[in-house]
């Protein structure tokens, strides 16, 4: 008998259809663990909802969380009404809201326990399937399916392929999980996963901790991949301990029919960069040394953390940021912004000339925090897209936080000084 796959063991479990259905290519219909929704597309779904079920009640208000986390703190009047609309159907059905401040929504889910390996949840964000870095199968919704998910708690899914990729080799420091991230998603454009699932193997992943496997995992939307997947193991089963949930270790059958099998040589990585103008266009940085930069973010939830923000005050600590530069830091979450007031790396960076936004979202699209780019100001990002017109006219670079830091400093692409400390 095949086995399955880690994406369909997970369907299998939050579907009603019989085995012989989980096939890759068969749409199913399944039961939903969380369901959310933002400031970005919040106010839609719930015009939807109060159109089509008007006066009913939501499928389980203790499975709905409004994350508002694009437009932080209402920055015009639309985006206002759109989040007070959010406060009050939230009041009015009793559903949570991790309101402004609180930080991105697909990060809360896993930094909050709200969602746990094994489990399903969709909302309208194209980079919930991050959530693969902890074996949770997270998915980006429209409108429409959002609002029929809050009634009936269901979605549908066409069960993709899986593609094995096994990492191999080992790497060191100033090279990053955003440098294997960058590599391995111009791998596998090349290698065409369009609309498949990957799950990750090799010892270079239980190296990784769960904030660079997110960051590993981000980039398959990329890449145009559904989801990725690493599997759960000790590092997953510790960082939910201390949530005190128990989980389940999941992780594909020896014998799942996966649609192919990659392997990918990673030993003694260097550092990258993402060029104009897709994310997949990844050059090593000495093809793109001195290149003048005058914006840079570090953020978004590729590399928000309070480790990713840790990496750039290890490179700044002692530095100055060019004047004419604009560095701009926005924490994933409030958790990352306690973090690094507590280990003084915002202190660090304040004192290099560095800025702080509030917590949430940045450089995805526009009128999120960060953007100081402009018709001549380049940017340099640690987010997941540079596509023109996203962020700013201007061309728009990916990199990891130290290069970002470095970066800073020399007022043009840069690679970091390696420190001892």
């Amino acid at each position: 008998m095949v086995g399955f796959t880690l994406i369909e063991k997970i369907i299998r479990k939050h579907t009603d259809a019989a085995d012989e259905d989980i096939y890759p290519g068969n749409i199913v219909w399944i039961n939903l663990d969380i369901v959310t929704a933002r400031d970005y597309a919040g106010p839609q779904v719930i015009d939807l909802f109060q159109k089509h079920y008007p006066g009913s009640k939501t499928f389980d208000n203790n499975k709905i969380i409004f994350t508002p986390d694009c437009y932080p703190y209402g920055n015009d009047p639309k985006h206002v009404k759109d989040q007070e609309k959010i406060r009050v159907f939230a009041k009015e059905h009793d559903i949570q809201v991790t309101d402004l401040g609180s930080g991105i929504g697909s990060h809360l889910l896993f930094r909050r326990g709200f969602s746990k390996p094994g489990d399903i949840v969709i909302g309208a964000d194209s980079h919930y399937n991050i959530l693969g870095a902890l074996g949770i199968l997270g998915q980006g919704a429209g409108d429409v399916m959002l609002a029929f998910a809050f009634k009936t708690g269901k979605s549908w899914i066409k069960i993709p392929e899986t593609v094995k990729v096994i990492l191999e080799g080992k790497y060191t420091w100033p090279t990053t999980s955003k440098d294997l991230a960058l590599y391995v998603l111009k791998q596998l454009h090349e290698y065409g996963i369009t609309g498949k699932a990957i799950e990750f193997y090799g010892d270079v992943i239980s190296e990784l901790t769960i904030e660079d496997r997110v960051t590993l995992c981000s980039l398959i939307t990329e890449a145009s991949g559904m989801i990725g997947f690493v599997p759960t193991d000790e590092a997953t089963t510790e960082y939910y301990k201390q949530l005190n949930i128990d989980i389940e270790v999941l992780t594909g059958d020896e014998n799942a029919n996966y649609a192919s099998e990659f392997t990918i040589n990673v030993d003694n990585l260097g550092l990258y960069v993402a060029c104009p103008p897709h994310p997949h266009n990844v050059k090593p940085i000495e093809e793109v040394l001195g290149t003048p930069i005058t914006s840079i973010i570090l953020g978004s939830c590729t590399n928000g953390s309070a480790s990713d923000i840790h990496e750039a005050a290890r490179v700044l600590k002692g530095s100055q940021i060019k004047p004419e530069v604009r560095f701009g830091i926005v924490p994933a979450t409030r958790e990352d912004f306690v973090e690094i007031n507590l280990n003084k790396d915002m202190t660090i960076i304040l004192e290099a000339g560095g800025n702080f936004f509030g917590a949430g979202c940045s450089t995805c699209a526009k009128g999120q925090y960060g953007l100081t780019g402009g018709e001549t100001a380049v940017t340099l990002t640690t987010g997941n897209r540079n596509t023109q017109g996203k962020i700013g006219p201007a061309d728009v670079y990916l990199a990891s936080p130290v290069v970002a830091a470095a970066t800073a400093i020399e007022g043009k692409i840069a690679k970091p000084i390696i420190r001892d400390d």
